[in-house]
């Protein structure tokens, strides 16, 4: 008896230690809650980055929208899928929303708490210049939208 109690115990240890060692989520899916409305438009600058820190769908709470281009003049929303509602003027195609709108980590910038290597398929880029330490630094990104970031 003592000893099955023993092997539960140890069993619940190691399930317990490879929860606290998963990886990070970066690159998993998530649409950020918030949307900003400029003019009555509801959407996303194709110039802009933006970091939701309170995202519940990312495990590590940070959603970022990196860039997100749909190939239109207007600002593109996320949550809107052009290939459900192509009349909308800030749609967004699935391969846009797949390259700029994921979970990220903070993998640079000032110390100020936990920071993260990017995983392979990301790029480490500095995204916010502006604000307090602790959201100031760089982020992980997909290199394709990195690069549409440096060439502008």
């Amino acid at each position: 008896m003592q000893g099955s109690a023993w092997k539960w115990m140890g069993l619940i240890f190691l399930g317990l230690s490879a929860i606290a060692c998963s990886e990070i989520g970066v690159g998993d899916p998530c649409t950020p809650e918030t949307v900003p409305i400029k003019n009555g438009v509801t959407g996303f600058e194709r110039t802009e980055s933006y970091i939701e820190s309170n995202s519940v769908q990312c495990r590590s709470r940070l959603c970022i929208v990196h860039r997100l281009d749909n190939g239109r003049d207007s600002p593109a929303d996320p949550r809107v899928d052009c290939a459900t509602k192509p009349t909308e003027p800030n749609c967004v195609r699935l391969d846009q929303l797949e390259k700029s709108v994921h979970c990220t980590c903070k993998c640079g910038g000032p110390k100020t708490g936990e920071q993260c290597e990017c995983p392979s398929g990301f790029t480490c880029r500095e995204i916010l210049t502006l604000g307090p330490d602790g959201i100031r630094g760089n982020y992980c990104v997909k290199p394709e939208a990195a690069a549409a970031a440096a060439a502008q």
